[in-house]
């Protein structure tokens, strides 16, 4: 078995989970094998599954997926948020999960938290973990904790920004696209995740009793509960980038308004001092002390009387 991230827990005799390094296949013994696609090995049968397992496991279709092989086996592929060091929570990663019902074997492209939590449950004396369902479904459900808390974040962030908006605070555009981004990326695999775990729920397994169906159907809800807070982030988060933009078209609108009402005033002022400022004979006022006078008088009684106009039109 290739070292580093590759792992083996085999229940031993004392129905205990205990790190291995062969699992004991002949007897029907639960064993939980978890393996990375850096890891991969030559041939499926080192890993102790049919070819067409094998080529499923380290596949390169990384969307939420569910096949059910038999009557006790299937194939369901995760995503998991990424809480890695230097990583973006929404870049979101793959887990493939091979079960029927006694072994059960994981694979991944990139390290998942929720993997290392329910190793350290599994190999715990108080982790309560008795079987390779209990593994499933502490994986299915580890997974599905880490994209709450996710979520959870997605709306704080969102409140922040709606009361920033309803005290009329300057919010920033990259701040609202930062957070539409986010949204994007997560949403893009959690109705797909869903749709994988209603298909698992409803497979016909002869190994699931009433309690695993019950944890089953319990995951299908809060997993669709979920994608109905990212589906209404999404529209949150669109309402309010349609209201930073309308305030901004408003603002642009209002500062043109602004400039058309003084270019109307001052048009006809300018007209005025460019007539009178032309290099021509016969221009009335030069010989006259009070021609300058007369200029600002007549400038004002103008702008005055377009003042009154305006306000009679209702233009401000």
């Amino acid at each position: 078995m290739p070292a580093s991230k590759s792992f083996l827990i085999t229940k031993n005799e004392n129905n205990q989970f205990v790190p291995s390094d062969i699992p004991d296949t002949s007897s029907g013994t639960d064993y939980w094998f978890h393996t990375t696609r850096d890891d991969k090995f030559d041939t499926a049968s080192d890993m102790g599954v049919t070819p067409g397992e094998y080529d499923a496991l380290f596949s390169e279709i990384t969307r939420p997926y569910f096949l059910a092989i038999d009557n006790n086996e299937f194939l369901l592929f995760l995503k998991a948020v990424n809480l890695n060091p230097n990583s973006d929570p929404e870049d979101m990663v793959s887990l493939r999960i091979l079960c029927d019902g006694k072994r059960i074997i994981t694979v991944m492209n990139r390290p998942i938290q929720a993997v290392r939590e329910v190793r350290g449950l599994t190999e715990s004396d108080s982790g309560n973990i008795q079987s390779a369902c209990d593994i499933l479904m502490h994986l299915i459900k580890n997974v599905i904790f880490k994209i709450n808390k996710q979520v959870k974040k997605l709306i704080e962030k969102m409140e922040a920004l709606e009361e920033l908006e309803d005290k009329n605070s300057d919010i920033s555009s990259e701040q609202i696209h930062d957070l539409r981004r986010t949204i994007s990326r997560l949403s893009r695999f959690t109705s797909p995740q869903v749709d994988s775990l209603k298909k698992l729920s409803a497979a016909q397994l002869d190994w699931k009793n009433t309690s695993v169906q019950q944890e089953l159907e319990d995951t299908v809800n809060q997993m669709s509960y979920l994608n109905e807070e990212i589906a209404l982030l999404k529209e949150r988060s669109e309402i309010l980038n349609n209201e930073l933009n309308s305030k901004i078209n408003n603002k642009v609108n209002r500062n043109l308004y602004v400039i058309s009402i003084i270019s109307v005033i001052f048009l006809p002022l300018s007209f005025i001092t460019g007539l009178l400022g032309i290099n021509v004979g016969g221009i009335p006022g030069t010989d006259s002390d009070m021609g300058f006078s007369y200029v600002v008088i007549i400038s004002i009684v103008i702008c005055i009387f377009q003042i009154i106009l305006l306000r009679i039109f209702r233009w401000f």
